[in-house]
């Protein structure tokens, strides 16, 4: 994106003008967008951390000092948003290891592309294993619970997160390949 027609915007809205504001983050908010994707484990991830990077740039762009810093600050922004919208989401040591599906990434913005296909992997799976994935490894019930929920045997429930597991597990072999 070509700085210099914004650069008179950019310093109206650092100077306070509530249209240049406006008008600004109209103007990124798809670069913005296309931007969180990158790095937000979800589509819902993504429509937060935008919000939130709008409101924040809104309230405070009055702080910058210089138009020409203001890109790589939004851009800053949203990422510093997706970065906390993962850590917020993030399993606890005792999911990982009923998973046994991730693999440790030490990397922030390598987890949240882990995580990123995860969410893609398990948007993918069956209907009847997702949600049997989803209630027992992600929420933590027991195999009772999710049968009782779904009106299933034990039998079933374990079945069916087996073969979630699995696929899974096969979806993310290259993060287990690349030896995150």
């Amino acid at each position: 994106m070509n700085s210099s027609p914004d650069a008179q915007l950019i310093t109206d809205a650092i100077g306070g003008d509530p249209v240049a504001i406006e008008q600004l983050l109209d103007r990124y908010h798809p670069s913005v967008t296309r931007f969180a994707r990158k790095f937000c484990a979800t589509p819902e991830d993504v429509e937060d951390a935008v919000q939130e990077t709008l409101w924040i740039a809104a309230q405070r762009i009055g702080t910058l000092r210089v138009a020409s810093a203001f890109t790589s600050w939004l851009f800053e922004v949203v990422r510093h948003q997706c970065l906390r919208l993962l850590r917020l989401t993030q399993p606890t040591n005792s999911m990982d290891a009923r998973l046994e599906i991730l693999p440790s990434v030490e990397n922030p913005e390598r987890q949240i592309m882990l995580r990123h296909d995860l969410a893609r992997a398990i948007a993918v799976l069956p209907p009847s294993q997702m949600h049997v994935f989803l209630l027992r490894d992600l929420e933590g019930r027991s195999a009772g619970e999710v049968a009782a929920t779904l009106g299933l045997t034990v039998m079933s429930v374990k079945s069916r997160l087996h073969r979630a597991r699995v696929t899974l597990r096969q979806t993310l072999q290259q993060w287990h390949e690349e030896g995150c």
